[in-house]
């Protein structure tokens, strides 16, 4: 009660009333944004044709062995808003397009939707920030011989995303300025309060702002890998509105067939973005968002972790910025859009600084053992585990190496204990995921698609002399070490971590500056080590190739092989020797504190130039896309890559697999009624034979479907597909719908306890801390 009378008090008049300005201003607007239009309805009479091959009739505009633009709309007078744009047609040859035109002032954006010919409906988002009188829309036809498309009506819906969107960035924008002005009154104490906590704040914040630059683009850049995560965004936010919590079998991708990316490649850090879109932003404003947010989390938790381990500012922010702007990260944000293996970056700081933490502990100090010193390595393998498998699978292999090379301390008391505790909780916490997982795979239901080996690691290894170049192209693909690097990727750990592992050797050959700080020295020779050991990894010194020729090694061959690029060893190479550069400042600040200086200026000059070097070239010589939904991700196989989660019956990409929208049933068999919605079928069906019959539905196969039908009836699968098989004589009514399995529930469950177990346990010791 205090509180709310000091808030509302006559000295926070002026704050008050500015609140109340700001409300009625944002409610305003939002009552204007709300009110939309009718529907725009566009007959055939108001499509036009633009080529001289093209007719028009009362059925639509029709274009037949053509290939170009073909016709337009008249002039559509369009307000300013978010619209819907729903294309009519019939089409049997290549996919069509239809694209949006706003000649006196082109602001508008929208996805350039494909007309494919096994549809005949197509749905784009279109988002005009300012009116236009002279918009219109063009179709475009790849037909061949006898090959005809019709655009035989549109409509543009308005929408209310725009309204919702203005809203939210009016609230955030106005507390953010209202939190400025009570600032600079002083009504509010800063919460960082010291001058130098200041400093180091607003250096974080640059690392941060500079890592995004490409960011501030009206469009989204090209990346190897971004139509793929995308569609993960668009399948977690059809999924949550389907009702599926967690998402698990994807409903909106690959023609609404349902597919296991949830499932299969863990997406919770992708949910904020789903819920972004879900509240009207556009794809790309929701992956930019996801993009900054990860950022800004890599820089919070590679600045905590290191200044937990050296108790040091200046190796903590230098640290900092040579992660958030390493080579192989900036490559993997831009180049190659790998969200879940830059998302994983961003945890790898947390799990060396909580190995670091466990084997600190030493039975000979005579200390009781630290009862959380475990939380923060299983935090950050539960971190990985929910961003990139493979990463995981990494970090398990250096922190079993490492382990093992400590086996003497791994089992004293203090430590296999903390190991152990770890362990046990991160899977607890992540069994939720696991369980379905690891069904699937035991199973073999998907058919993870490459057989690759230690062959193939060998050849999509690095030189030696391309592993520390300062320089790197923002374009090109990861070729065969037998084309050589021209028009590669940067396929480079880069220069500033080559020059601290340098820097480090001429440090431990100084005897004052060894001694130091024997911690410093510890770590960076473990650092220098293994980072040492995974860029050998991912060079062409690794004998990969011989692992591969060796017979008996053939099993552990494969097992790496599931690696797929040997350059992934750049991951953990990049933490490490950040780590080993770190190491650097530390051990010369107390002894030679100007030569801690000068080579931490050197290190952040060899990381800063390349890495505005990078985002300025792929800025200036990238190909710009604009991504409003999956529209824009209409090319199938773009949506889910190589299709690494097919069913395993299924084996061919072609449109054979795409293209199925309607049931198939076998000669005897009628369907009276069907309805698809998501995931969920409704048929009704009669077999009028004398023998078994199936109706192949237009959902993939895999374990979590269930039906409700009466005796005679039965679910199975065929070729990839779920089918339907009914009894001679059957008649009757049939649902399908996807529940999953009952024992995912309960592992949700434990999941849950496990971790509100832990939340609540860690307050009390928390709370019992503070008394004593």
């Amino acid at each position: 009660m205090q509180k709310l009378k000091k808030i509302f008090s006559r000295q926070n008049g002026l704050v008050l009333l500015l609140v109340l300005v700001e409300f009625m201003v944002l409610a305003l607007r939002f009552v204007g944004d709300f009110r939309t239009g009718g529907v725009i309805d566009i007959t055939p009479d108001l499509i036009i044709p633009y080529a001289e091959e093209c007719t028009n009739d009362d059925r639509g505009a029709r274009v037949e062995n053509f290939t170009g633009l073909f016709a337009t709309t008249r002039w559509i007078d369009l307000p300013r808003g978010s619209y819907q744009v729903c294309i009519n047609y019939v089409n049997d040859g290549e996919d069509g397009e239809v694209s949006f035109l706003d000649e006196i002032m082109p602001t508008a954006q929208y996805d350039a939707a494909k007309l494919p010919a096994e549809r005949t409906r197509t749905v784009f988002s279109l988002w005009m920030p300012y009116g236009c009188e002279t918009a219109q829309l063009q179709f475009t036809a790849d037909c061949g011989k006898n090959q005809v498309i019709y655009i035989t009506g549109a409509q543009i819906v308005p929408t209310h995303a725009w309204a919702y969107v203005r809203l939210l960035t009016g609230l955030v924008f106005c507390a953010v300025l209202d939190w400025m002005i009570l600032l600079l009154t002083r009504r509010v104490k800063f919460p960082i309060h010291t001058l130098r906590g200041r400093y180091i704040a607003m250096a974080l914040v640059g690392i941060g702002v500079f890592a995004c630059l490409p960011l501030g683009l009206g469009y989204l850049t090209y990346g190897h890998d971004l139509s793929i995560h995308l569609s993960r965004i668009e399948g977690l936010k059809a999924g949550l509105l389907a009702g599926q919590f967690p998402v698990r079998m994807d409903p909106a991708i690959i023609n609404e067939k349902g597919y296991p990316f949830s499932l299969m490649y863990s997406d919770v850090f992708l949910y904020p973005a789903a819920v972004l879109r879900i509240l009207g932003f556009s794809l790309q404003t929701s992956y930019k968002v996801y993009v900054a947010s990860i950022t800004a989390a890599t820089v919070g938790i590679t600045f905590y972790a290191l200044r937990k381990m050296f108790r040091s500012d200046c190796a903590a922010l230098l640290g900092t910025a040579l992660y958030t702007l390493s080579f192989y990260r900036l490559t993997n944000v831009f180049v190659r859009a790998a969200v879940g293996e830059y998302t994983a970056m961003a945890f790898l700081p947390l799990v060396v600084y909580g190995l670091w933490r466990i084997y600190r502990q030493s039975p000979a100090d005579g200390k009781k053992a630290e009862p959380w010193c475990w939380l923060p390595f299983a935090l950050g393998f539960t971190g990985l585990l929910q961003s990139h498998l493979l990463t995981t699978e990494l970090a398990v292999f250096f922190t079993a190496a490492f382990c093992l090379l400590y086996f003497k301390k791994t089992f004293t008391r203090p430590v296999l204990p903390a190991l152990c505790k770890a362990a046990g909780a991160a899977i607890v916490w992540n069994l939720w995921f696991m369980v379905p997982l690891l069904q699937y795979m035991v199973q073999g239901v998907c058919r993870i698609s490459g057989k690759y080996d230690a062959a193939y690691l060998y050849d999509s290894s690095v030189y030696l002399g391309q592993m520390f170049l300062m320089f790197g192209q923002s374009s090109g693909v990861a070729e065969s070490i037998q084309s050589g690097i021209a028009g590669e990727m940067p396929q480079t750990l880069g220069l500033a971590l080559a020059a601290g592992a340098f820097f480090f050797l001429l440090a431990v050959l100084d005897p004052a500056v060894r001694k130091s700080s024997r911690d410093a020295a510890r770590i960076g020779s473990l650092t220098l080590g293994f980072g040492l050991l995974a860029a050998w990894c991912a060079s062409d010194l690794c004998p990969w190739y011989a692992l591969f020729r060796c017979e008996p090694l053939q099993a552990l061959s494969k097992t790496l092989g599931k690696l797929q690029f040997a350059w992934r060893f750049f991951t953990p190479a990049t933490m490490l020797l950040v780590v080993c550069a770190c190491c650097v400042v530390v051990l010369y600040r107390k002894v030679r504190p100007e030569a801690a200086k000068a080579m931490a200026a050197v290190l952040l000059a060899l990381t800063i130039i390349p890495a505005g070097y990078l985002m300025y070239d792929k800025c200036t010589t990238s190909e710009a896309v604009t991504y409003m939904s999956l529209a824009a991700v209409d090319d199938l196989p773009g949506q889910v890559g190589g299709g690494e989660y097919l069913p395993t019956e299924d084996t061919t990409t072609d449109d054979s697999v795409w293209g199925r929208l309607t049931p198939e049933a076998d000669d005897g068999v009628e369907l009276t009624e069907y309805t698809k919605n998501g995931l969920t079928i409704q048929l009704a069906a009669q077999n009028t034979g004398d023998t078994e019959a199936s109706i192949r539905l237009p959902l993939f196969y895999y374990p979590g479907y269930h039906m409700t039908a009466a005796d005679g009836a039965a679910l199975t699968h065929k070729n990839g597909y779920l089918t339907v098989t009914l009894a001679p004589g059957w008649q009757g009514s049939v649902q399908v719908r996807w529940t999953g399995m009952w024992f995912w529930r309960a592992a949700d469950c434990i999941s849950l306890l496990g971790i509100a177990a832990t939340v609540v346990l860690y307050r009390k010791s928390q709370k019992n801390a503070a008394h004593v």
